[in-house]
């Protein structure tokens, strides 16, 4: 047991000191240089409710500037190790496949945490402190089912473009999968034909299938302050399943592919 733990730091520790090699940090403090220059740009624009509205646009921007940097890291990351032959030398130790994959997610853990840290400071300026503590922590949740997604996307695929691109997919399905169903359920013109109830019925099955992102990192905690603790508590549950899940399909591919 102590030998595991030992494994799981050691690649976690690497896991974390490639991402301040590859400038990771320098890139969240670039964002977030180029996001208060928007923001305050558009807050002059804006003709009543500058806070609400410089809020609501630097907490968009953000979250999905945070989505996209973890994401690109992990899967170039990851792949690079697959290119130059790391991940077969590591393999080639007496290291269990199980171990490398629970030390590669902890040390993504800990960037995506950095990363969601980093953002939520400039949002201090704009929103209740307590507010943006709920969104950091839930902006961290989803980071986290990010990162699983594309460590599955990725011994999937292979390939950079193909990872990247089912990741996107799957998360922007995600997102509004849920108001797609609500539209599909509740239409305007009622339709009866066989194709339409097909499409009903895939879509509910999205909606058991797909993690319900759209309950996450809400904007409207910031500009109305409607986010309460209990708030975190059904997200913390879907993450917590969906990590399992993610994690497990992960693996079974992981074991069964030959570096």
């Amino acid at each position: 047991m102590k030998k595991m733990f030992s494994q799981v730091l050691t690649i976690s520790r690497f896991t974390i000191i490639e991402s301040l090699r590859n400038r990771l940090l320098l890139l969240s403090f670039l964002v977030i240089g180029i996001s208060f220059a928007m923001v305050e740009f558009i807050g002059d624009l804006a003709i009543t409710e500058h806070r609400v509205t410089q809020a609501a646009i630097l907490a968009a921007f953000l979250r999905m500037s945070a989505v996209v940097m973890v994401t690109l890291f992990v899967v170039s990351s990851t792949v690079r190790e697959l290119h130059d032959k790391t991940l077969e030398m590591i393999l080639a130790m007496p290291i269990r496949r199980g171990n490398y994959y629970l030390g590669k997610l902890i040390g993504y853990f800990y960037i995506a945490a950095v990363v969601a840290v980093i953002f939520a400071a400039l949002l201090l300026l704009y929103a209740d402190a307590e507010q943006v503590l709920i969104w950091t922590i839930s902006l961290f949740m989803e980071l986290v089912l990010v990162v699983a997604l594309s460590l599955v996307m990725l011994f999937t695929f292979n390939q950079v473009p193909s990872a990247l691109t089912a990741v996107f997919i799957i998360y922007g399905a995600s997102r509004i999968v849920t108001s797609i169903f609500l539209m599909a359920k509740y239409p305007i013109v009622a339709h009866t034909s066989m194709a339409q109830q097909f499409m009903d019925a895939f879509i509910e099955l999205l909606t058991w299938l797909l993690p319900d992102l759209h309950r996450f990192t809400q904007t409207e905690w910031l500009t109305y302050n409607t986010a309460d603790w209990g708030t975190l508590l059904p997200l913390f549950w879907q993450t917590i399943i969906y990590l399992v899940f993610l994690s497990f399909i992960a693996l079974f591919d992981f074991y069964r592919k030959n570096f």
